[in-house]
């Protein structure tokens, strides 16, 4: 215990006649000091003395710690000292003992639940969204609790209460362990939050059916809530400590977590989004590991755009974009350099609001990705819903029915411009990109207008159709997709 804890011990104490204990001062024991101990220079400097006010032979060396006071006040200073000093010294004790199991490659988990099982607990670690980072076992003997713990949240109800509860006035400090009681689950806990960078991060719950916690319980849920606070400093990716709780609850949905449990923990966790949001799908065309995307990658886009949602996973990054900033054409310019610059193709999903729903955004914003290798595609930003018919087509299995299914203009075209040397397949192509605008089309193929109009008849004719037919444009518009699709793979 330092100097200055030990002087908020005695601050209270007005039989205190002079004190010298420095702030730096490390104070292990607590001692009288009487005629027979000897010279100041034989006495610990790591104990604190109590003098007697009468003694007046007691050498007042700079290197002691010691107070004077009354000597009918001496046993119960020694009384109150001592039990703190004993305190701290049993929380040090977990501590080390929780960090002699980390060094040994051991999980706290043994501690955890030796510790619960020994005073009829059931510990849990969570994350202010609810995620439970530790718990002890035996679960509470409850089937809701235990389903619960399985899939690694606590119960939905007495979450319901911890949320409300830190909506309320606030009803005692929780940055110190304090006792609470759940009245829908007639549950007594102690809490101790867990800080990170001077940020609420989490709590640390020793959860029973009565309320006679022991003294020790408030030092070790302390000791807890200082190792778990390291554990999430050395764990968290970005200085900001919030882009490590976006992360646990966007993996966590991922995972499978419901839409109940999703919204109880958004709510609890008081994390925002964007209003308008998209998912960005960021993967490198040769796979470096994770720690490319962790030191490399992640620090590079933070520097041109520092705050963003993200989370690593499948061998790539995953990041919640704000739409708004999506329209700024610079900040696009920006990023598809990037992209090319660090070699990568990046997905880019449909528009959405409930961050719900972001598993199914992942899965349009992935599969773009995936498609970009097949395809061949150069553009290194690809959206969604430039690419959602491929991704049909794709599920097909056969590519011969594909062929099949693609308008047969396409394949009388490309066969007379193999024969003839001609490129009316091209000219059909562009005449569609242009929204079969001829005046556009003849511009873009750098021909006069008469010229263009010759191919069109040409096209007509050799195909049997009419370009002005509108069911026919959509069949002529997806066979491209198709054929431009089978080309790539077949290639």
């Amino acid at each position: 215990m330092n100097g200055v804890e030990i002087k908020k011990i005695l601050e209270k104490e007005k039989c205190i006649r002079a004190c010298n204990i420095s702030d730096n001062a490390t104070i292990r024991d607590v001692d009288f000091w009487d005629k027979t101990a000897g010279d100041a220079e034989d006495l610990s400097a790591d104990t604190l003395y109590l003098v007697d006010e009468s003694d007046s032979s007691f050498v007042q060396d700079a290197h002691i710690s010691f107070l004077v006071a009354d000597r009918d006040k001496l046993t119960g200073l020694f009384h109150e000292i001592h039990q703190s000093l004993k305190k701290e010294s049993a929380a040090e004790r977990a501590y080390l003992r929780l960090l002699k199991n980390m060094y040994a490659g051991e999980s706290i988990q043994s501690f955890l639940d030796d510790y619960a099982r020994d005073n009829g607990h059931f510990i849990a670690v969570l994350d202010i969204s609810g995620r439970i980072l530790a718990s002890s076992e035996p679960v509470i003997d409850n089937s809701v609790w235990q389903e619960a713990v399985k899939n690694g949240f606590c119960d939905f109800d007495f979450m319901e209460h911890i949320r409300n509860r830190s909506k309320m006035s606030r009803q005692g400090s929780t940055d110190i362990p304090s006792v609470y009681y759940c009245k829908n689950k007639a549950l007594y806990y102690l809490s101790n939050r867990i800080h990170v960078g001077g940020k609420y991060v989490g709590n640390v719950f020793m959860i029973r059916r009565t309320d006679d916690f022991k003294n020790q319980d408030y030092d070790i849920i302390s000791t807890i809530s200082r190792i778990y606070s390291d554990i999430i400093r050395k764990e968290q990716l970005s200085t900001d400590v919030n882009t490590y709780l976006y992360g646990g609850i966007l993996g966590d949905l991922l995972s499978g977590m419901t839409d109940s449990q999703a919204k109880s923990r958004l709510q609890t966790s008081g994390l925002t989004f964007p209003a308008n949001m998209r998912v960005v799908v960021l993967r490198s065309y040769q796979y470096l590991g994770e720690r490319y995307l962790h030191n490399t990658l992640l620090p590079k886009l933070q520097s041109y755009q520092p705050n963003f949602p993200y989370l690593i996973y499948r061998e790539g990054l995953i990041i919640i974009a704000d739409n708004d900033m999506l329209k700024d054409p610079d900040l696009v310019e920006k990023f598809s350099a990037f992209c090319i610059d660090q070699h990568l193709v990046a997905g880019v999903s449909d528009l959405f609001h409930d961050p719900i729903r972001f598993p199914d955004y992942f899965e349009q914003a992935q599969s773009v990705v995936h498609l970009a290798q097949k395809l061949n595609e150069p553009n290194p930003v690809l959206m969604f819903r430039d690419y959602a018919f491929y991704l049909l087509i794709e599920n097909v299995k056969d590519r011969h029915q594909l062929k099949n299914i693609a308008h047969p203009a396409l394949t009388t075209l490309r066969n007379y411009d193999e024969e003839k040397q001609a490129s009316l397949f091209e000219t059909l192509r562009t005449f569609i990109a242009c929204g079969y605008s001829p005046t556009e089309a003849a511009d873009t193929l750098f021909l006069h207008r008469n010229t263009f109009n010759y191919r069109k008849k040409k096209i007509e004719d050799l195909c049997g159709i009419s370009l002005e037919d509108n069911k026919t444009r959509f069949q002529l518009a997806c066979s491209y997709q198709i054929f431009d699709y089978l080309d790539s793979c077949f290639e």
